[in-house]
């Protein structure tokens, strides 16, 4: 991603592990990483922010990943979500899509599956 503004990303999880996971996985990108323990904080965080993407787990306490999920695009119709859950059902991966999200990775992750649609993802913004 070399010559490209630097990119804001907003890792939300109430798992501090697995925000430092993908934190260690993202860091190489040049991004700046912001982090959010729940759907609350994490709508404040973009509010003020306005990060290029999130990537948001879906069970948290305070708001679901869904909600939170339906609040940032209620507040950028033009966010860039995407999903990282553990868990796998179809009816979610079909909520999370109709809330406007832009992939669904389950956990535990393939770093480059993570990295692969993070990519895809900022290359397609202007």
């Amino acid at each position: 991603m070399a010559n490209m503004p630097a990119r804001r990303l907003l890792i939300v999880d109430d798992d501090a592990l697995v925000r430092s996971l993908l934190r260690d996985l993202l860091s190489p990108t040049g991004c700046e990483l912001l982090e959010a323990a729940n759907g609350a904080d994490a709508l404040e965080r973009y509010r003020l922010h306005r990060p290029h993407m999130v990537l948001l787990d879906l069970m948290m306490p305070q708001q679901s990943g869904l909600e939170a999920l339906e609040a940032i695009r209620a507040l950028d119709a033009n966010a860039r979500v995407l999903v990282i859950s553990s868990l796998d059902a179809e009816s979610l991966r079909k909520s999370a899509a109709a809330a406007g999200a832009i992939g669904y990775v389950v956990k535990p992750f393939h770093p480059m599956e993570v990295l692969d649609a993070v990519q895809r993802a900022l290359a397609a913004l202007p």
